[in-house]
C-alpha cells in the first residue's frame, strides 16, 4: 500500500471520528433538551401554596438547586452545542476536501477543481496537513464533548435532588 493511501486512510479515520463525536452530541443534546424542558415543570412548584408554606431554608434550598440545575443544563447543552459547531479553517491554503474551497470556484471551473484535486492527491505534505487539521479538529469535539458528559453527572443528581424534593 503506498503512503499516499496509507495517508487517505488515516485521514478517513479521522473524519469517521469527527462525524461521531458530532452524532454523539446531536443526539445527547435531544435528549438533554427533552429532559430540561419536562424539569421546566419545577417552575410550577414555586407557585403552590404547599411550597409558600414550607420552611425559608427549604424554600432556599430549593431555589439554590433549581438554579444550579439551570447553569449546569446550559454548561451541559452548550458543550454539545460546541461539538457540532463547524471549525473555520485556519490559513490560505485550499484543499480539494473542503468545501468552502470547492464552493468558491465557478461551476464551469473544472479545471480549477482538478488542478486542486491533483495538488492534494500528488503533494503529500498536503494530505499530512489535513490530518494535522482534521486532528485538531477531533481533539477539539473530544474536549467538549467530555466536558457535556461529566457534566451530566451533577445534571443527573441536581435533577433528582429536586424530584425528591418536590415530592416532599
Amino acid at each position: 500500500m503506498s503512503k499516499n493511501k496509507e495517508k487517505q486512510e488515516i485521514l478517513s479515520g479521522i473524519n469517521y471520528q469527527i462525524s461521531s463525536f458530532d452524532n454523539k452530541a446531536s443526539i445527547l443534546i435531544s435528549a438533554i433538551g427533552i429532559v430540561f424542558a419536562l424539569s421546566l415543570s419545577f417552575l410550577d412548584v414555586f407557585c403552590e401554596e404547599e411550597f409558600l408554606l414550607k420552611s425559608p431554608n427549604f424554600k432556599t434550598s430549593y431555589y439554590i438547586l433549581f438554579i444550579l440545575f439551570i447553569f449546569n443544563t446550559i454548561i451541559v447543552i452548550g458543550s454539545y452545542i460546541l461539538v457540532i459547531i463547524p471549525r473555520k479553517k485556519i490559513g490560505n491554503k485550499k484543499y480539494a476536501n473542503y468545501y468552502n474551497d470547492i464552493a468558491k470556484l465557478d461551476i464551469d471551473d473544472h479545471k480549477g477543481y482538478d488542478d486542486l484535486l491533483e495538488d492534494y492527491t500528488k503533494n503529500d505534505i498536503l494530505i499530512t496537513e489535513q490530518i494535522i487539521i482534521n486532528s485538531k479538529i477531533c481533539k477539539t469535539k473530544h474536549k467538549f464533548l467530555k466536558v457535556g458528559i461529566i457534566s451530566l453527572i451533577p445534571f443527573s443528581i441536581l435533577l433528582l435532588v429536586l424530584i425528591i424534593l418536590t415530592i416532599i
